[in-house]
């Protein structure tokens, strides 16, 4: 789950003085966004544009969420005419990448956000649709309505936040966001149960479907949520997803940006055709000539359902996307990264490779090569929680790359 910090100082210089301790805080390198609460300011004397270079000067290429909570939500700003204005103003500055709006959930007034949001993705910017209710939750029927209203307007990510008065609003609110997110497996979603009974909630994401979490370093903006040291030790704690799998295809760099990756996180790593061929005594290549490849890809996945639960980088072999039920484990399991290649890269670094897996003998040229990948890039996009795009990178950009999205969604062990 990705890491997000409010940002709530009541002047232009205040927030921009927050920014500049939370820059220097040692959490800095593990969050996701920052978001700025525009609504908190009580004095706004700068330009926005101005204001928000300035913000964007100091936390460099974290995500910046723009967020005006109105005193519909629980905010501080007016809603009306100028909330639209104020929005759209923030997107013309071309900085914020997120517009969080408070969208209309009823049949009626509609037409209002949909414009407004019609206009920030043509702007270049992605909208958070949200919701929120600071005195109660909704029955499960209404979340699960909630939620499809939300996702009416095809918004980036949906957003829904609720206070629960007994633990049963909790337990609906999760249970709607886990049938929400999977109907829709690729979009984003934010399910928050506020309030010391709703704490756990926050940390929840494997359960919810919720792909993000607001934490506090210096304050928090809504009640329960955790500070960002606790959500760390906390979410590794309680997360099955434990270990780090680089999924792609043969000559995607998937063992040599594994090796170095385990040494940087001071984990252990494995790759799947190593270990079965340590089993085998015997080499991929052989297996797949005395028993066959529905017999070796039996074995693959009952290798790969013994490492899970522990901390790790794994290197499967390429073709393990090919099985649903090892897709469906690598997502539960994994937080996975797809190392995704051109033809041509691939054949160029395999020429003249000895070692071949069994399925490209004899098919080195580029129009067998990328006939597989086409069939297996569907497979590989599903199971990713992360595209990295190889090609024209080095090992050491793709390193940096990768150690920041870890970071970033609590992945990887903490330097702190």
């Amino acid at each position: 789950m990705g890491m997000i910090v409010p940002i709530q100082g009541k002047t232009e210089k205040e927030c921009l003085d927050i920014l500049k301790k939370l820059r220097e805080d040692q959490y800095f390198p593990y969050l996701y966004a920052v978001e700025l609460r525009y609504d908190f300011l009580e004095k706004r004397v700068e330009k926005l544009a101005d204001f928000l270079q300035g913000v964007r000067n100091l936390i460099g290429e974290k995500k910046l969420i723009f967020t005006i909570r109105t005193n519909r939500q629980g905010g501080f700003y007016p809603f009306g005419k100028s909330y639209f204005q104020e929005n759209i103003l923030a997107m013309e500055s071309g900085i914020p990448d997120y517009i969080d709006l408070e969208v209309e959930c009823g049949i009626s007034g509609r037409e209002s956000w949909k414009e407004c949001i019609a206009m920030v993705k043509r702007l270049g910017g992605k909208v958070i649709a949200s919701y929120h209710d600071f005195h109660r939750t909704p029955d499960l029927k209404e979340c699960e309505a909630i939620l499809e209203r939300l996702s009416s307007y095809s918004p980036d990510i949906v957003k829904m936040a609720f206070m629960p008065k007994k633990q049963e609003d909790v337990l609906n609110l999760l249970f709607a966001g886990r049938r929400w997110r999977d109907k829709y497996p690729k979009k984003e979603l934010i399910t928050i149960s506020m309030g010391e009974m709703g704490k756990l909630s926050r940390l929840c994401g494997d359960l919810s479907g919720s792909s993000h979490s607001f934490v506090q370093i210096f304050g928090e903006s809504a009640p329960g949520q955790w500070k960002i040291e606790e959500y760390l030790k906390l979410h590794r704690a309680l997360s099955a997803r434990k270990g780090i799998a680089l999924l792609g295809f043969m000559g995607s760099g998937k063992s040599t940006l594994a090796g170095q990756l385990a040494v940087m996180g001071d984990l252990p790593y494995f790759e799947t055709d190593a270990v079965l061929e340590q089993e085998f005594s015997m080499s991929i290549k052989e297996y797949f000539q005395k028993f066959g490849e529905e017999s070796f890809r039996r074995e693959e996945s009952r290798v790969l359902k013994k490492m899970s639960g522990r901390e790790m980088i794994l290197s499967p072999g390429g073709g393990i996307v090919l099985k649903e039920e090892n897709r469906n484990f690598l997502k539960n399991y994994f937080f996975c990264v797809y190392l995704k290649v051109s033809p041509e890269t691939v054949l160029q670094r395999l020429s003249g490779t000895k070692n071949l897996r069994p399925l490209l003998q004899d098919k080195m040229n580029l129009t067998d090569i990328t006939e597989m990948m086409e069939r297996r890039s569907a497979f590989y996009e599903e199971t990713a929680d992360y595209i990295l795009e190889g090609d024209g990178k080095s090992i050491s950009e793709c390193l940096t790359e990768l150690q920041s999205v870890l970071l970033e969604n609590a992945f990887f062990p903490a330097q702190v």
